[in-house]
């Protein structure tokens, strides 16, 4: 950790104890009391706070609250909770002493008042013209526990799509918000952990493919409170540069007063590989040889033989068996009146089904090598994280409260994808002949697992959170608030081969890489709010903020080869020594002010404006603006609204804002690169050659957008419909434009000239049937649809890319080939050879390869407060996904469409037109991806609470979940879902040699004390 870093965390705990000390008594109130369901339940989690003022709390495990320091006289008390409507209880504190405010809330399918964090601090939903996606992490944690943030996402956010790329053991996925908005940059959201900026960011140095790890999968889902998702530039327009992706923020749980409350769950489960790998197959004549149908086809043989087998579905042989999965963990709430406290601790242990069989075992044991744990089961993560919360009323109008995390993680994996050292490859392209027994003579196409499974991939991460929040209300009408932090990640990739291990390239020396990469990412955000009452109609609100971002990266990497027997150390390398340094550091300076005026609390109309600077933009570029206008319109409380007796409120919004995302730190400035040269004397001298020819006017991209839709609530809170139109335009969008070779520099150069649109639609109906003593059923129906188009890439530039593109008029990343037109066995004989074969000339558009609609539907049922039964359904469409796995696989001539005549016509013709018409004929291999998949199930049995008691505990709770339980698709490949280039690929879903999704079945146990 960096000096700075220390001594911020040092100085923010001193701080914190100091101020929280010299918290003394003052003449203040206290309001206590509970809050339950219709039928009695206690509600944890619930907001409660005092009107007009930052006093607030969440509801304990029984749902009990208390507020401290309410100055006294008549004051009003607020209940909310997501999915239950908000009630509010007027009080009279009196100082020195407790009143009782205790609430009754019914479930609601929509709720207006519920409290969400905005750029300016905490809002009503009711006041915000834009829509805001919300994920009660807690409520989602209790029907399915979640084993990653990720998943707390998928599914459950219209407009927001979370794409699993693969199933390697801590791998990432991709989130996208409302489509991609450029063809150069990243278009992943930002994302904000209590206040401050996270690295989010994926990847391994060496190679193991395109599944990268995920460093969402550092913040344990236990610890979350909340996730709001800002969606688009009009939501995001106060987060500046880089927030046009949208944003994403994360709370973490608070401290509870009382007395301390204990919270145990233990889990563990079986993971597995529920999918069927195609045979490789073998066509042979009567002598032996090989013997293709299209060769068949023209006459050059007669298939005599034919063969399959795969050896990814031997039992004896597979690399696949069974994983598992284990996690324990406790965290305690509770503190005085003044000072909470919320501390968690983590541990958990995932194996994936990849798993070392006797028959490779004791082939090396006999060779003279020890097994351990990460032979046996490559790949693993051990993940341990901490966690403490500290809140302190410091006086009377001030909060403060320090939020930090550490996470230990090592992650051990397996080649992937397109790589000759994974495992999945050895078997796509091993024999089709089922090997003698007590062998594998052929079985696998590379290496075998006792060679893939001795090969280390080790990627091992220390990180450290730390957030100071500090909130002040020096004024009945001024609210100030502070917030600084820290994210520091120290990660060191290690890939080591040893030698004789295996016989590719320069690999049988044995290699090692190993690289050391620190990431900081530093926030500091300051602003206050102002509130006043223009009339006693009218409201008016002011915020005004500051708010700078650092974000440093350092890292350095050393490679080798020719590695001594039995040495794991670069130290050991005798040749091909390489080693890289490198830096990267950007900063953001951004300032913004913000007017709301309300009328009878029922109309808000917004403007905003935010002014960044940062040190991505070119020299000569001045700081960019970026302005905002909204409107909120509870129209259902004016007196002239139509009284109709199934709608309880009605809103209208709109909003139109303007947010950016930064080039690279690097793009706008001349770089120079080292070279080796030889003076006139012969002898060798370093130089310098331009690397980056730079670009003084280099600017954001900038996305503008305008969204409007409605909120209703109808039928007592039963049933709730959102709906939102958007329409999104990003201009400057970079593009590497090609220079002429007399420039004597680069040969490209970024300039900001391309144009990217997003439209769409979005909408959720949440739904309760039933209500009652005995049975409660929820559902909720989301979904969204997106339309995305090129509308221009700059001039004089033409289309970008080959059988992936970006073309002017269609969707970025749109998938090109040139088509099969026609195919047809004309002389009967059961083959389509290649004269009967018809290709285009000219590439058409196929399709985009990132999903254009998607719906879910959440459901669960409660029977008599006793059983619960919950399930997720997920459904993708309108994209394309790249079987390259099975092309490749004809290319090799393994594939079922060259050897077996009973395969289809049109199976056999793009296998034809690969093998025949240019390795980049892939038209017949674009295939419909759309799916549909069972992403979760669970079951949840509650302890009955007169049992509980006889054993001591408030609360026990046994769930056992299943997840990616079944998937619906034509897609002939193993799934729709994969991406070979993994989470941090832009556009494509590329099927190449990859890993799939995986199968969890767990048991999980939860004791509350």
């Amino acid at each position: 950790m960096s000096l700075w870093s220390k001594v911020f965390a040092s100085t923010a705990l001193c701080a914190f104890l100091t101020l929280a000390g010299t918290a003394g008594a003052q003449t203040v109130g206290t309001v206590t009391g509970q809050v339950t369901n219709q039928a009695g339940q206690p509600l944890p989690g619930v907001q409660i706070h005092i009107e007009g003022t930052t006093i607030g709390t969440l509801t304990n495990d029984s749902g009990r609250y208390a507020l401290v320091t309410v100055p006294p006289g008549a004051r009003r008390v607020i209940a909310i909770f997501l999915g239950f409507s908000t009630v509010t209880l007027e009080v009279t504190v009196t100082a020195d002493q407790a009143t009782t405010a205790n609430f009754e809330l019914s479930q609601t399918a929509i709720a207006l008042d519920a409290v969400v964090v905005t750029a300016t601090g905490e809002q009503r939903k009711r006041e915000l013209g834009t829509t805001v996606g919300t994920v009660q992490a807690s409520a989602v944690m209790e029907v399915a526990p979640i084993t990653n943030a990720f998943d707390l996402l998928q599914a459950r956010i219209p407009g927001v799509q979370v794409m699993n790329p693969g199933g390697a053991i801590g791998s990432g996925s991709r989130i996208r918000i409302r489509g991609s908005n450029s063809i150069s940059l990243s278009n992943e959201p930002i994302i904000y952990v209590d206040g401050i900026r996270i690295e989010s960011g994926h990847g391994f140095d060496f190679g193991t493919g395109g599944q990268d790890a995920g460093r969402l999968n550092d913040i344990n889902p236990e610890d979350i409170e909340s996730i709001e998702v800002i969606k688009g530039p009009a939501a995001a327009t106060l987060y500046g540069t880089q927030a046009a992706n949208g944003v994403i923020r994360i709370t973490t749980k608070k401290g509870q007063p009382g007395p301390a409350r204990w919270t145990f769950w233990a889990e563990g489960g079986a993971v597995e590989d529920p999918h069927t790998y195609p045979d490789n197959w073998r066509a042979e004549d009567s002598s032996g040889g090989r013997c293709r149908l299209d060769k068949q086809a023209s006459g050059g043989c007669t298939v005599a033989n034919l063969f399959n087998y795969t050896v990814l579905e031997d039992d004896d042989l597979s690399p696949f068996g069974t994983g598992w999965r284990q996690q324990y963990g406790v965290n305690v709430t509770g503190g005085t009146e003044r000072v909470n406290y919320y501390i968690s601790g983590e541990w958990e242990e995932e194996v994936g089904p990849y798993e070392l069989k006797p028959f490779y075992a004791a082939s090396l044991q006999d060779a003279g090598f020890s097994l351990d744990g990460t032979t046996k089961h490559p790949q693993r993560v051990n993940r341990l994280n901490f966690r403490v919360n500290l809140t302190a009323q410091v006086m009377e109008n001030a909060i403060l409260s320090l939020r930090t995390a550490y996470v230990d993680s090592r992650l051990s994996t397996t080649g992937n994808d397109n790589n000759s050292f994974g495992v999945l490859p050895s078997g796509y392209f091993g024999g089709a002949k089922e090997p003698a027994a007590g062998t594998d003579d052929g079985a696998y196409g590379f290496q075998s697992p006792d060679q893939l499974f001795r090969r280390d991939m080790i990627q091992e991460v220390d990180r450290f959170m730390t957030a100071a929040n500090f909130t002040w209300s020096p004024l009945n009408w001024l609210d100030v608030r502070a917030t600084a932090g820290v994210d520091w990640t120290q990660r060191q990739d290690v890939s080591h081969i040893p030698r004789n291990l295996v016989f590719v390239s320069g690999a049988s020396l044995g290699e090692r890489s190993s690289d050391f990469t620190r990431i900081y990412q530093h926030t500091l955000d300051v602003g206050a709010t102002a509130t006043y009452d223009l009339t006693p109609e009218i409201r008016t609100r002011t915020a005004v903020g500051v708010q700078l971002l650092k974000n440093f990266m350092h890292g350095n990497d050393a490679y080798g080869e020719d590695i001594v027997t039995g040495s794991k150390s670069l130290a050991s390398a005798a040749a091909s020594y390489s080693v890289n340094e490198g830096t990267t550091e950007f900063r953001t300076f951004g300032l913004y002010v913000e007017e709301q005026f309300s009328y009878l609390d029922r109309l808000f109309l917004t403007g905003a404006v935010r002014m960044d600077d940062n040190t991505a933009f070119g020299k000569d570029f001045d700081a960019v603006i970026y302005p905002k206008l909204s409107a909120s319109y509870l129209i259902s409380e004016e007196s002239w609204f139509p009284d109709i007796g199934f709608l309880d409120q009605f809103r209208i919004r709109t909003a139109w804002g303007m947010s950016g995302v930064q080039p690279s730190s690097t793009a706008a400035i001349r770089t120079l690169s080292a070279i080796a040269i030889t003076d006139p004397g012969g002898a060798s001298v370093s130089g310098v050659t331009i690397g980056g020819i730079g670009n003084v006017e280099l600017k954001p991209e900038k996305s503008t957008e305008i969204e409007g839709g409605f909120d209703a609530d109808l039928l007592g809170g039963r049933l709730g419909l959102e709906a939102t139109y958007y329409h999104k335009k990003t201009k400057d969008a970079l593009i590497s434009r090609e220079l002429p070779p007399s420039y004597g520099a680069s040969a490209n150069r970024w300039e900001n000239l391309a144009s990217v649109k997003n439209s769409g639609f979005e909408a959720s109906l949440s739904f309760i049937p039933v209500d009652n003593d005995f049975m409660f059923w929820d559902f909720t129906l989301a979904g969204s649809v997106n339309d995305n188009e090129v509308v221009e890439l700059g001039e004089g530039v033409e289309p970008i890319g080959s059988t992936l593109r970006h073309v002017p008029g269609f969707p970025i990343g749109g998938r090109w080939d040139k088509p099969i037109l026609g195919y047809n066995d004309d002389n009967g004989d059961g083959v389509i050879g290649v004269d009967e074969l018809v290709i285009g000339d000219t590439a058409v558009y196929v399709g985009q390869g990132l999903p254009q609609r998607e719906v879910s539907l959440t459901s669960s049922i409660t029977l008599g407060n006793r059983v619960r039964i919950y399930g997720l359904l997920d459904y993708r469409g309108d994209f394309i996904t790249y079987n390259n796995t099975e092309r490749f696989r004809c290319r090799f001539s393994v594939c079922r469409a060259l050897m077996d005549p009973s395969s289809s016509h049109y199976d056999q013709a793009r296998a034809v037109a690969q093998g025949y018409h240019g390795s980049q004929t892939i038209y017949g291999w674009l295939e419909d991806g759309d799916f549909v998949k069972l992403r979760e199930v669970s079951v949840s049995f509650f302890l009955p609470s007169q049992w509980a008691n006889m054993i001591q505990v408030s609360r026990a709770t046994l769930t056992v979940t299943g997840r990616n339980l079944f998937t619906w698709t034509d897609y002939t490949g193993v799934d729709p879902e994969v991406n070979m280039a993994g989470s941090s690929d832009n556009f494509g879903t590329d099927d190449f040699l990859t890993q799939p999704p995986l199968r969890y079945f767990s048991a999980r146990l939860t004791i509350n004390f």
